[in-house]
């Protein structure tokens, strides 16, 4: 048994690092996990940028990575986590206690020898009060790391009130987006249409492959027209916007049905939505709702769907890297390197 362990380290500054720890005792009343993956996130590109995700929260250096599979190595003096040692476990990244609010990944950074509180490390301390989700054994870790934007995706999708028979449009094609998708299929939507642009190949193939009834390239095909051409002139009951682009935002309020929904749940990282016609969403009498994550309840029910087969995360793996192919992982999650995509990237510590 190794005394150490190796983590990357965000810097803040736009670098990241690896570094090694030693491999730490659990704390009273919470864990160490031996980290198998983490799904790395688009957020990570803006915190790897030096960007503070959680206004007022941010830390630097810090050891990223929210969306982390491990197994159980050590539990502390009166742990009371709900798992036993060798459990394999997905561990709900927002903790509330003491602090009074922290997030895994995030808000706790390195200080000296202790940091390891994100999954890009090879170990990661659970504190006491954090939500762990046992994960079944008969998946690769890198798939199970979907758990966390199925969450979110779970919870916006319950939100928005997709019901069975309804036709909906995500806009959005990035591994939260085909979430989403995952999630409104499940929910029983009779039809379902995502949308992307000419650069997202890839992911619109992906979105056909898991249940998509049409993908739409928006720099080819006029998005409202085919939507309209679909429904008769009715238009979408639902349109959930997942996409980080600011001109979706307009686009799905043209998108959407009398009386219909829009959530709005892809950052735009606070550029304004130029050319927004706020008298569209009057006359129409439409919801417009924010999708700010997931709930405790939507993440385990989206840990249950996985475990039951409900949702395939097998389209979702994408390309995995281990740690001796960080850079090239993040520019692949970046989408820095020409000529080539992933649905998704994930770091895998153990296989």
């Amino acid at each position: 048994m190794p005394d150490t362990c190796r983590a990357v380290v965000f810097t803040g500054d736009g670098r990241h690092e690896v570094w090694e720890f030693p491999i730490p005792d659990p704390p009273d009343g919470g864990a160490v996990l031996e980290v198998e993956a983490v799904g790395l996130c688009g957020s990570d590109v803006a915190q790897h940028a030096g960007e503070h995700l959680i206004p007022g929260s941010g830390a630097f250096p810090v050891v990223p990575g929210h969306e982390t599979v491990g197994r159980v190595w050590r539990l502390g003096r009166g742990a009371d986590l709900g798992v036993e040692e060798g459990d394999r476990v997905a561990v709900d990244e927002i903790l509330s206690g003491q602090p009074p609010f922290a997030v895994y990944g995030y808000t706790m950074g390195v200080d000296g020898d202790t940091g390891l509180f994100g999954g890009y490390g090879e170990y990661m301390v659970v504190l006491p009060g954090t939500r762990l989700h046992r994960l079944p054994d008969d998946k690769p870790a890198a798939e199970l790391t979907v758990f966390e934007p199925m969450a979110n995706a779970v919870n916006w999708v319950d939100i928005a009130g997709v019901q069975p028979g309804h036709f909906v449009v995500v806009e959005g094609p990035g591994h939260q987006g085909l979430a989403v998708l995952e999630a409104v299929i499940a929910a029983g939507a009779s039809t379902v249409v995502v949308t992307g642009t000419g650069d997202d190949g890839i992911r619109l193939d992906a979105a056909r492959a898991i249940g998509a009834h049409e993908v739409i390239d928006v720099t080819a095909t006029d998005p409202v027209e085919r939507v309209r051409e679909l429904t008769g002139g009715r238009m979408a009951d639902v349109v959930l916007d997942i996409s980080p682009a600011v001109q979706t935002v307009l686009t799905a309020i043209d998108l959407v049905a009398f009386h219909g929904t829009v959530l709005l749940a892809g950052l735009k990282h606070f550029a304004p939505a130029d050319g927004l016609i706020t008298d569209k969403i009057v006359v129409q009498g439409l919801r417009v709702l924010g999708g700010s994550g997931y709930t405790p309840t939507s993440m385990a029910k989206a840990v249950d769907l996985i475990t039951v087969g409900v949702i395939d995360v097998g389209h979702l793996r994408g390309e995995v890297f281990d740690l001796e192919s960080i850079d090239e992982a993040l520019e692949l999650l970046a989408r820095a390197i020409p000529g080539r995509d992933a649905v998704r990237v994930s770091l895998v510590h153990r296989a």
